[in-house]
């Protein structure tokens, strides 16, 4: 399975660093290139968000704030929905609004795209050591099939309910 991550700030650099140490392929992207260049020391391959869309079969972004992951996967032309194809999954790690959580959602549902919001708890240092905490939204079954990857990066991964649950926990 080929994975794509963007967003490697505090808590994505070492979340991609656990991927790699789970044995997956990954592709990062960040507009910090030193963040790019110590997770690919680290054996991922660098990226531009269009080649992450078009090539890696999950997306997972780990991003500040609602108006990023918006931005970042519904832009018109440039984002990274524009890119990807049905059959593939997005995986939003980033703490956002639920509302913005089942827009994407819905967006790249007309795509024949699947979505889990998977929020985590647990800060730096459990980024760093693995055992974050997720609480995840979205159909069971795309839960099933990708909670091996979430437990590279963390000891508890717990489906709340459909997409926007997971970030439903959080305040806003």
């Amino acid at each position: 399975m080929k994975v794509g991550l963007i967003g490697l700030g505090i808590m994505g650099k070492p979340m991609a660093k656990n991927i790699l140490k789970g044995g997956y392929e990954l592709m990062v992207s960040d507009l910090n290139k030193a963040a790019v260049e110590e997770v690919v020391a680290c054996g991922a391959v660098a990226a531009d968000n269009k080649t992450i869309g078009e090539t890696c079969d999950v997306v997972m972004t780990m991003l500040p704030n609602s108006p990023h992951v918006k931005s970042v996967m519904l832009t018109p032309n440039t984002g990274v929905a524009n890119y990807m194809k049905a059959g593939q999954v997005f995986i939003d790690m980033s703490s956002i609004n639920p509302v913005a959580s089942k827009e994407v959602a819905a967006a790249l549902a007309e795509k024949g795209i699947e979505m889990l919001d998977a929020p985590v708890s647990g800060g730096e240092p459990k980024a760093i050591d693995g055992t974050l905490s997720f609480m995840v939204g979205g159909k069971q079954e795309i839960f099933d099939t990708y909670k091996p990857l979430l437990e590279t990066m963390g000891a508890s991964i717990v489906r709340c309910g459909e997409v926007g649950a997971g970030n439903s926990d959080f305040p806003f």
